[in-house]
């Protein structure tokens, strides 16, 4: 019996320890809108952590322009093999415009 107390002592403490919050001065990963330009003004904006992890670009708009509002410097590959960079607090034009298929940021 006194295994078994033991044993779901441990159990409840492992189990509060991993719910707790991270430690002060601890963050997420930050993430940025990017914001992708198309003919006639259409875009969209989608969202990218900071952390360099790379996301899947699934809207069909031929991208003619990626604009940037500043925070981390992100990388973008087309369907038909464009690679652009866009430094932080810039809007780039891609070239040729075409859909995008992933991304990422740091």
């Amino acid at each position: 019996m006194k295994a078994f107390t033991i044993s779901t002592t441990l159990a409840l403490l492992t189990s509060l320890v991993s719910a707790a919050p991270a430690p002060a001065g601890a963050s997420a990963p930050y993430q940025i809108g990017i914001t992708f330009i198309g003919a006639a003004d259409a875009k969209f904006t989608q969202y990218f952590l900071t952390n360099g992890y790379g996301s899947g670009i699934y809207n069909p708009l031929s991208v003619s322009k990626i604009s940037n509002p500043g925070g981390a410097t992100c990388y973008f590959f087309g369907i038909n093999g464009s690679q652009t960079q866009v430094p932080s607090g810039a809007t780039v034009d891609v070239g040729p415009p075409q859909q995008l298929s992933y991304g990422y940021c740091y």
